[in-house]
């Protein structure tokens, strides 16, 4: 049951993919211009409403967003980017990614949600939050050489106490210059 009210609003982009209001959003938002034509990152997603409020309306989320030129035309306006693998727009949640609802100390109930991202670490010995998602990647097609802007934002829905996080990998932002190699000698 860790977590801290900050009395902080929540986060139009968040709200805007949950059925609830934010509340207490961290944002991390930046201009950058890619070098080629991907961007990616890794990324886990942890909370403490796991596992108890599965499935309720305390749908803690984590988002990242990018607006700039979308290479088959148009733009990206806020695009989500972080989402379940296999999906083309299921955010990441706890309602999203679970391994289904429990009482605290019982043998969870379901049904699960794309469970096999899902890592219970409910008494977890060196992490607080009491379940975490996988190691997941976001990528997303871009133009290179042109401006971007990304934003990360994760947030609390519909209270403001139980706390969830998300853990970039160190220098993992990237936008990687492929090479055409087609074969090793």
């Amino acid at each position: 049951d860790a977590g801290w009210n900050n009395g902080y609003p929540g986060d139009a982009d968040l709200s805007s993919i949950i059925t609830s209001l934010t509340h207490d959003a961290a944002v991390l938002q930046f201009d950058f211009i890619p070098e080629s034509d991907t961007i990616q990152f890794k990324y886990v997603f942890g909370s403490e409403e796991y596992n108890e409020a599965v499935n309720s309306f305390y749908n803690d989320v984590f988002g990242c967003f990018l607006t700039g030129p979308n290479p088959m035309g148009g733009e990206y306006l806020s695009k989500n980017i972080a989402i379940v693998p296999g999906t083309t727009n299921t955010s990441i949640t706890i309602n999203n990614v679970n391994n289904g609802w429990s009482d605290p100390g019982v043998i969870p109930t379901g049904p699960c949600e794309n469970c096999q991202y899902y890592d219970d670490n409910t008494g977890g010995l060196t992490l607080q939050y009491d379940g975490f998602t996988t190691v997941l990647y976001a990528w997303l097609l871009v133009v290179p050489n042109e401006l971007y802007h990304i934003k990360f934002g994760v947030a609390d829905a519909s209270d403001y106490i139980k706390d969830s996080g998300v853990f970039l990998e160190e220098n993992g932002f990237c936008s990687p210059i492929h090479l055409n190699i087609l074969s090793f000698e």
